[in-house]
């Protein structure tokens, strides 16, 4: 159960972070240039979406203990 909930927890942060992440891009597509407003949800973003990964694949490669 520990381990389900350590692979939801990853992948939830994996979701939260591309959320931060494809509106910041949209933005500087639109715009043609990165604005100081998208500099800081951009940069959580990368680093939620890392960490989430981070997470979800230590909750699937952790092995059980005899």
């Amino acid at each position: 159960m520990k381990r389900m909930v350590t692979i939801l927890i990853g992948v939830f942060g994996l979701l939260m972070g591309t959320g931060l992440i494809l509106p910041a891009l949209a933005k500087v597509r639109d715009s043609g240039v990165m604005p100081a407003a998208v500099v800081m949800p951009y940069t959580a973003g990368i680093v939620l979406a890392l960490v989430g990964v981070g997470i979800a694949l230590h909750g699937v490669r952790r092995r059980k203990v005899a």
